[in-house]
């Protein structure tokens, strides 16, 4: 009878390690593979970064949960621009419907760009230089110039050479005469100051032959001048910001003095009146100026 019960105990634990052998190798079985990536990547670098590291035929949950992260990712990129654009459209539908506004209106462009900067060329007292100016009220603007003018040439019949190398600057006001177009005429009104380098070199008595003269002698100083101008002309500014204007300008020198380079600076009258003189001749004048306002 003993020996009946040790048989059916050694049974009963060989079959209790036969299951327990079958458990461990089911659960080996069971247990996920693990994932494996085909190239290293930087972590933090983005979600598709991550999922481009697994193998396609890789369906472990971490390579499946970094193709979701990935997914989400494109997702949130892809809103993101949808936004960009759209914004970016409604700015620019804002801009044309502004502008749309204006011109039906005949709103100036010059009420929304009141600074300009332009270069300019003529004639008169100035052939080249700058002006900068702004639009202070819808009639009226506030210019500043700097201008420079080279000129050398025979005066008074021949009988002197006259040369001066002057720098005018001065300030004025325009008065525009439409409150609406970009196209609008105006009147202006300033004043100038001039400083030059003068020379005046004089012949003798007379010519005594045809091409012949008799040397008298040369003065050379500095010369400055108080000027008051006037002007009339017509403006334009476009809705792009290109500004351009036409003029004719008068200015009159109320006052003129040339003096020599000694040390006491003596004025010397024949240099101060050729220095009138030409001032005088160069009343008449015009000047383009091109540019763009902001």
């Amino acid at each position: 009878m003993m020996r009946e019960c040790r048989r059916i105990h050694r049974r009963g634990s060989a079959r209790a390690a036969l299951g327990l052998a079958a458990g461990a190798l089911l659960a080996v079985r069971s247990a996920p593979a693990r994932a494996e990536v085909t190239i290293d990547y930087e972590r933090g670098s983005g979600a598709c970064e991550e999922a481009a590291g697994y193998f396609p035929e890789d369906d472990t949950r971490e390579a499946t949960r970094a193709r979701q992260r990935c997914r989400l990712e494109t997702f949130a990129q892809r809103m993101e621009n949808d936004r960009l654009e759209k914004e970016i459209q409604a700015e620019n539908d804002h801009d044309k419907l502004i502008q749309s506004w204006m011109d039906k209106q005949n709103i100036p462009a010059r009420v929304f760009r009141r600074i300009w900067l332009d270069g300019y060329l003529g004639g008169g007292v100035t052939t080249y230089g700058l002006a900068a100016g702004a639009v202070i009220l819808p009639w009226l603007e506030a210019e500043l110039s700097l201008g420079r003018r080279d000129l050398n040439g025979l005066i008074d019949n021949g009988s002197a050479y006259f040369q001066d190398s002057r720098t005018c600057w001065g300030g004025r006001f325009k008065g525009l005469m439409r409150s609406r177009g970009n196209v609008t005429p105006f009147a202006s009104m300033g004043v100038f100051f001039c400083d030059a380098n003068a020379a005046l070199t004089t012949y003798g008595s007379g010519i005594q032959q045809p091409g012949v003269s008799t040397f008298g002698g040369t003065s050379n100083g500095s010369a400055g001048a108080h000027l008051l101008g006037a002007g009339a002309g017509v403006t334009w500014t476009d809705n792009s910001g290109l500004h351009a204007s036409l003029e004719y300008l008068f200015t009159y020198a109320f006052y003129s003095q040339a003096v020599l380079n000694d040390m006491n600076h003596t004025e010397d009258t024949n240099l101060t009146s050729a220095w009138s003189d030409r001032l005088a001749t160069e009343r008449n004048g015009f000047r383009v100026q091109v540019g763009y306002a902001f």
